[in-house]
């Protein structure tokens, strides 16, 4: 009884926030640079080193789901969660760090597969420790509070860690070991390696979970939820689409993503071969990233005021008018130019990336609403699992975009047709992407006001009443709910 009573004190905030330095970097630093080390440092050809992506994240993805069962049927005295952060302790250590040794095989398929098996240990590592620890704050507190405050810790961390990777890696790279860029990445895995792998001693020791009650007939609250699965995931996904308000929000979610995906990919090829000054890459993506943490608190007040997708979208007009501007650039501009157009584009970028994960009780607010069933889990895996697929999607098809441009893995100088193209990838993408989101977060119907007459809605549902509204409150509730 004396564990069920313990509060979280700062020392539980930052032992669990800690986790997410992983979380938070260890993405942030694949997403812009493994490509680009495949292909300019091994030198694999740019279609094999896309697929290697596209084949890890599909696995993890699927994996997900199943990590979720596990843990939920997990039992040791340690608990269902904790335990997994002690066992992955040397394997979130060694798994990141074999993903920037610089190996070549004989054959281009043989250095292929071992980057493959690399990138599918990493994700499935991963996946055993980020998994547990995305459900730990539920099994910490039962207070809204106390989570709310557990969910703002982690986001601090996770914020600082992406500053981190954003800069030190290209830093260490394009900067201080210019001239033997394997030497500068073979370090980003062993000192970044390192930096991911221990905090999970200090959160293994710095958090607990409290008893988890059976539900009748003697399963957990969560496991009959994950017993199903990916199936259950994809069946979840057909019966959300039902619901207007969510159609719109994930078609935001998974627009604004790709457009970062593509920007994250692409940015070092951008500033190194066609503004053909990779030195400043550091200085461009952290000035971008600062842009983007510093703004955050600007763009939740917006969101307060307008509503999320409309913040989105003043948040994707941005990105769009800086991509505009980013093709009025050419190599010979000056360098501050790029630089404060980094910083203007991470001001955009900045709601585009946190609106979509803050709408999410609202979706589950609509879909409830819609389908008549409180399943809040659902929405947030399924969004999580649409994600991975999309982004494995994107990642293969940039490295056959790179293929089809004629871009020459490896090599110190590429032809005008491959540089022409990066630009073209570099621009366009982005742009076509937050334009298609922009049209979505306009059309999005749940804002402050509206929210409300939901709320009413949906409490007299759940009381079995019938809910009496005027003609224009009923459009409005269609709207919302298709």
């Amino acid at each position: 009884m004396e564990e069920q009573k313990r509060r979280i004190g700062p020392g539980a905030l930052i032992s669990y926030g800690l986790g997410d330095l992983y979380g938070g970097g260890s993405f942030l630093i694949i997403s812009t640079l493994f490509i680009y080390f495949l292909t300019d440092v091994v030198g694999l050809s740019p279609f094999l080193a896309g697929l290697a992506v596209f084949v890890g994240k599909a696995w993890d993805a699927v994996s997900d789901p199943l990590m979720g069962l596990l843990s939920d049927r997990t039992k040791s005295r340690f608990g269902r969660r904790r335990v997994y952060f002690l066992v992955g302790i040397v394997p979130v250590f060694v798994s990141f760090w074999m993903l920037w040794i610089n190996l070549r095989f004989p054959s281009q398929i043989t250095t292929f597969l071992y980057y493959l098996a690399s990138y599918i240990v990493f994700c499935t590592v991963y996946t055993i420790v980020m998994v547990p620890y995305s459900s730990l704050p539920a099994e910490m507190s039962g207070d809204y509070k106390e989570r709310a405050r557990l969910s703002g810790a982690r986001m601090l961390f996770s914020q600082l860690s992406a500053l981190i990777a954003g800069t030190i890696p290209g830093f260490l790279v394009k900067n201080l070991y210019r001239n033997n860029p394997s030497q500068g990445f073979f370090l980003v895995g062993l000192i970044f390696g390192i930096l991911y792998a221990l905090p999970w001693i200090v959160v293994f020791l710095g958090t607990w979970e409290e008893p988890v009650p059976d539900a009748p007939g003697g399963k957990t609250g969560n496991g009959e939820q994950n017993s199903a699965g990916l199936l259950q995931s994809f069946k979840d996904l057909k019966s959300l689409l039902a619901c207007r308000s969510f159609r719109l929000h994930i078609g935001m979610y998974l627009l604004g993503y790709t457009a970062l995906d593509i920007l994250s990919a692409s940015f070092v090829y951008f500033v190194t071969y066609y503004i053909g000054r990779g030195s400043i890459y550091t200085l461009c993506l952290g000035s971008m990233l600062i842009a983007q943490l510093i703004s955050l608190p600007l763009h939740i007040m917006l969101a307060n005021r307008i509503g999320k997708g409309r913040s989105y979208a003043v948040g994707a007009g941005i990105v769009f008018l800086v991509a505009l501007f980013l093709i009025t650039l050419k190599p010979e501009s000056p360098a501050i130019l790029l630089v404060i157009a980094s910083a203007i584009l991470g001001l955009g970028l900045s709601p585009v990336v946190a609106m979509p994960w803050a709408m999410l009780p609202e979706s589950s607010d609509a879909d409830e609403l819609t389908n008549h069933i409180e399943r809040a889990g659902s929405v947030a895996g399924v969004f999580t699992l649409c994600r991975k697929l999309v982004q494995a999607f994107t990642l293969w098809a940039f490295g056959l975009l790179l293929q089809g441009i004629g871009y020459s893995a490896g090599a110190a100088q590429q032809s005008p047709a491959a540089i022409g193209g990066i630009r073209l990838i570099f621009v366009f993408g982005p742009l076509v992407f937050v334009g298609l989101g922009t049209i979505l977060a306009i059309r999005y119907p749940i804002t402050p006001q509206t929210f409300a007459l939901m709320r009413k809605a949906l409490e007299a549902n759940r009381l079995g009443q019938d809910f009496s509204c005027t003609e224009m409150e009923g459009m409005k509730l269609k709207k919302i709910t298709g």
